[in-house]
């Protein structure tokens, strides 16, 4: 006769539903782009969507093991849902073109895409390290004036270093030497926007719950779930 397994901590069972839904939701978000799938089918289900990450978001507040699984389990239904209705619906999933090059000084290697989009899709994987062709031309801008009309007067003419305004180095206008770019005062950095992961209970503290807005968390004036009785699940 064999000895009954031990049954497996609630606790346990919630931690691994969260991180089945974070492997899960990074897939969608690779797929899609961040916080796009929601745009692309109807308002309805959207709002389903919402409701249900809200919830699972009170559920990780309240610490309820049992209802942090049972949320998971329904976020995880809400994005299979929301994938099918965007195919259906004749969405096409990101497909990003992506340029590699190297940086020179580090030997990095970065890639560059056409918007947004693709880049959020690629970030986590490429580290951060994803550049947008709206990016480049800010780059570019930063030149200079000079650098643009050298290129402009020598077709064929490439940049190759950028040293920091004040240096004695002057531009090689002209001749066969490289050209090198003085740097100015560039345009504030662009924020992306945030993903959306805001603090957790002190039990499930960093696991994931998908927002879809980056407000400040702020107490909730709807009436608390009272978990023990159990609540209707929109997935």
């Amino acid at each position: 006769m064999t000895a009954a397994l031990n049954p497996i901590p609630s606790a346990d069972l919630a931690k691994a539903s969260l991180d089945r839904l974070d492997a899960v939701a990074s897939v969608m978000e690779r797929k899609w782009g961040i916080d796009r799938l929601p745009k692309l089918v109807d308002a309805a289900l959207a709002v389903r969507f919402r409701s249900q990450a809200e919830r699972l978001d009170e559920a990780i507040r309240s610490n309820v093991s049992a209802a942090v699984s049972a949320q998971a389990e329904a976020m995880l239904r809400a994005w299979n849902a929301l994938d099918a209705a965007a195919l259906a619906a004749g969405w096409k999933p990101l497909a990003p073109t992506i340029w590699e090059t190297v940086l020179p000084e580090t030997g990095e290697v970065i890639a560059i895409v056409r918007d947004s989009d693709e880049a959020f899709a690629l970030a986590k994987e490429r580290k951060g390290a994803v550049w947008t062709l709206a990016e480049v031309a800010i780059a570019i801008e930063a030149f200079g004036d000079t650098v643009r009309a050298t290129k402009e007067a020598f077709p064929g003419a490439e940049v190759t270093a950028v040293r920091p305004a004040g240096t004695t180095a002057k531009l090689a206008i002209g001749s066969a030497a490289p050209v090198v770019a003085t740097e100015r005062e560039t345009k504030p950095a662009r924020k992306p926007p945030a993903r959306n992961r805001r603090n957790r209970s002190v039990g499930f503290a960093g696991l994931y719950a998908p927002l879809l807005d980056s407000r400040p968390e702020t107490p909730s004036t709807k009436p608390p779930i009272d978990w023990e009785r159990g609540d209707d699940i929109p997935f």
